[in-house]
């Protein structure tokens, strides 16, 4: 961003993306005057409250962090990994995101960030809990209802606390794939919080 020409600004990231959005507010807190956080919790979190009902309906990010076979099981059938619907997505972002997963190097790319989460990501922000580092800048947590973040976590709000400073959010009616199920609410949203 900065060779872009930008000191300060906003981040939003959904899913593995909330972790980059996150660990980009935490490391450089000059630079980022908001977060917005879409169906994600903090890694360290998620991997301390694992449980079996967790390990038994998340268990792909244990399989994910493997080498190569994750890759050669995805790629066979990418439609079946990935799930979607024209209908809940639209044409054109539906044709996107089956493009985008059928691309080996795409694949590789997601995955390789579970392995970041499973060998590095919770290690950092370990971290940053003992040194008891907070987001400086306003946080806004969304997620999805029709997901599955409260039923493993109850409260999300409650989850963040511990890792933010300012700290608003809610849940959206709609399933995991949030801007393309309700693009105006979370548009709406994210403009609320970053006009703020």
């Amino acid at each position: 961003m900065h060779h872009l020409g930008f000191d300060r600004f906003t981040i939003v990231g959904h899913d593995r993306g909330s972790y980059t959005a996150f660990r980009t507010a935490m490391d450089y807190p000059d630079a980022i005057e908001r977060a917005a956080i879409l169906d994600g919790v903090p890694i360290l979190e998620a991997l301390e409250r694992c449980d079996a009902r967790f390990a038994t309906e998340w268990w792909h990010w244990f399989f994910f962090a493997q080498p190569e076979k994750p890759e050669r099981a995805i790629l066979a059938d990418p439609d079946a990994w990935y799930g979607g619907s024209e209908k809940a997505m639209g044409v054109e972002s539906y044709a996107d995101f089956r493009k985008a997963i059928h691309d080996p190097d795409v694949v590789h790319g997601m995955i390789e960030d579970y392995r970041a989460g499973m060998s590095i990501d919770h290690l950092h922000d370990r971290e940053d809990r003992e040194q008891g580092r907070r987001l400086q800048c306003p946080t806004l947590v969304l997620w999805s209802l029709r997901d599955d973040l409260e039923r493993l976590y109850g409260d999300v709000l409650e989850v963040w606390r511990p890792w933010t400073t300012t700290l608003t959010g809610q849940g959206i009616d709609c399933g995991h794939h949030m801007a393309e199920e309700a693009p105006e609410t979370l548009a709406n949203a994210l403009l609320r919080f970053f006009r703020g």
